[in-house]
């Protein structure tokens, strides 16, 4: 076998069970197996080296092994690239602060001094937000831009219904229940539109809420997450005043694009880039801003059809699987420097 017609060989891991593996990991891992230029698996903890010496480039979603294991990795030229998500590296390298950065520098001096040492061995690491570009810049790795796949692959395929009704909207926000917290700024906003326009909040998670009377807990499954969406009218996302928050990746936003549902959102820096202000969703950096940006979308349907229509074709047309993995194809043979003619690229 040549050069040229050798498989290049990419693991993915480790398993969990965590939505984020199954998005960057076993999705990508699929769509990458098309290619006949490649071949894709997926490696497990605890960190096995032979197992994970078996393939030319490993791609470490959120955990990565041991400085050791690492070290062998590399001087056997293998690819190291870490699918940053929402991970936490060291402390200094969020904060803002120069007082605070400087003494947390300090205090964490010989924690700090390992972490860095073993992530200076990745070749790359993808992130999708320009808050976990500049931490993870500064922590000395190299960065490679990504923004998130469209996790909800069939909400492509599922006619969302736009309806003329201002009364009875299903007002939608899905995420884990650790992030319920994040929502408080707008609880008595999101109470007021509910009671003034007969209508519901639809929290769709793995976790249960005390139940107010305007609020249904509905149980997140993987395999009917597109149908709960395409049945909301309005969807959301709110944040407190936090680094780890605002540091976030659209993920969650691109997916409300992707099922055709007009958003309202306080937007982070990632979601500035992902929203087109007014064409693709819409602002608000105060609950009261957010108040009056839902009751404008509650009392007009048309707006509510352009704006989730638009965020459809623009969700479908920069954030697919396909996209997100021939960006990926790119920078695994750029890292190798091979280039077989067979690769579709």
């Amino acid at each position: 076998m040549t050069a040229a017609e050798r498989k290049y060989t990419v693991g993915f891991g480790p398993a969990t069970t965590a939505n984020s593996f199954h998005q960057s990991g076993v999705k990508v891992s699929t769509e990458l197996e098309k290619d006949p230029c490649f071949r894709s698996g997926i490696f497990k903890e605890p960190f096995d080296l032979n197992e994970l010496m078996a393939y030319d480039a490993l791609v470490f979603i959120k955990i990565i092994p041991s400085y050791e294991i690492l070290r062998k990795l590399k001087d056997a030229g293998k690819a190291l690239i870490l699918d940053y998500h929402d991970m936490f590296l060291y402390p200094s390298v969020y904060e803002s602060d120069p007082v605070r950065k400087l003494i947390k520098k300090i205090y964490y001096f010989r924690l700090e001094s390992g972490e860095k040492r073993r992530l200076r061995l990745l070749d790359r690491c993808l992130v999708a937000s320009p808050g976990a570009e500049r931490a993870v810049k500064e922590a000395g790795i190299k960065t490679f831009f990504l923004e998130r796949q469209i996790f909800n692959d069939r909400s492509r395929h599922i006619r969302k219904v736009y309806h003329e009704r201002t009364k009875g909207l299903s007002i939608y926000w899905t995420g884990v229940a650790f992030n319920f917290d994040e929502n408080e700024p707008l609880k008595a906003a999101l109470q007021r539109l509910c009671e003034k326009h007969s209508s519901k909040v639809v929290f769709h998670t793995q976790g249960r809420g005390t139940g107010e009377k305007h609020i249904e807990y509905r149980e997140w499954k993987l395999d009917a997450w597109e149908e709960e969406m395409a049945g909301a009218d309005i969807a959301f996302r709110w944040w407190k005043d936090s680094n780890s928050q605002f540091q976030k990746d659209s993920n969650k936003v691109i997916s409300y694009m992707a099922a055709g549902l007009p958003i309202v959102c306080r937007p982070t820096i990632s979601d500035r880039r992902v929203i087109e202000q007014g064409r693709t969703g819409l602002f608000a950096e105060s609950p009261e801003e957010f108040e009056h940006q839902m009751e404008r979308l509650i009392l007009d349907p048309a707006l509510r059809r352009s704006i989730g229509e638009a965020a459809f074709r623009e969700a479908w047309a920069h954030y697919s699987l396909a996209s997100h993995v021939g960006k990926l194809k790119g920078l695994l043979l750029e890292i190798s420097g091979a280039h077989p003619a067979a690769c579709a690229i």
